[in-house]
């Protein structure tokens, strides 16, 4: 008779940290933060305690590795190098007998800009008409995900603003506007109101 000996299957071990939630998007984190943050409360409310390492403690920390990535994704920078930073000034200001006035939240600076509205001078109008478009278009693939990064809104800023100045010089050649002149001096086109749409 032949004995067949199975190994036991081996399981691989995911390890929870930041890197861990940064495969997600940012209404997944939101929700899942907003989960663990509400068990926690109801566990309070119901007369628990939070002990390390529990299930209720780990969640929480769960939570905030996640929220810590969003504010990342948004700012460019460590939330929990910016709250130690407000606590400084907190205790400064305290210690000072000054008045907390506000602390605030540093932004990256972007580092890509629009091209200037030169850059468009001289281009035919069905060319302006196609570079509006397409620079619209990118603007869409930039924030259609629920969870762009900084460096996508980034480019969707600077794409919306090209794409402004392309067609601001199509308006321009179309209407016989002058140029540089004020959005008073043109026809504004608006979408119509939500009150029209049935």
């Amino acid at each position: 008779m032949t004995k067949i000996t199975e190994s036991p299957s081996t399981q691989t071990v995911e390890i929870i940290n930041e890197a861990h939630f940064e495969k997600f998007e940012d209404a997944a984190l939101l929700l899942m933060s907003f989960e663990k943050l509400a068990d926690a409360v109801e566990a309070v409310s119901e007369g628990g305690e939070i002990h390390e390492r529990d299930d209720t403690h780990v969640g929480l920390m769960e939570a905030c590795m996640a929220l810590a990535i969003m504010f990342r994704r948004r700012t460019g920078h460590d939330a929990q190098k910016v709250s130690a930073d407000h606590l400084d000034q907190e205790r400064q200001c305290l210690m000072g007998g000054v008045e907390i006035k506000s602390l605030p939240i540093p932004l990256r600076p972007t580092p890509c800009g629009p091209l200037p509205k030169t850059a468009f001078h001289g281009i035919p109008d069905l060319s302006l008409a196609w570079a509006g478009f397409n620079y619209v278009s990118r603007v869409l693939e930039h924030i259609k995900g629920n969870s762009p990064h900084l460096v996508e809104l980034d480019m969707a800023r600077a794409h919306s603003l090209d794409a402004m100045n392309a067609l601001s010089l199509l308006i321009e050649s179309l209407t016989g506007a002058t140029p540089g002149g004020t959005p008073d001096d043109m026809t504004k086109a608006n979408a119509p109101g939500p009150e029209t749409l049935q």
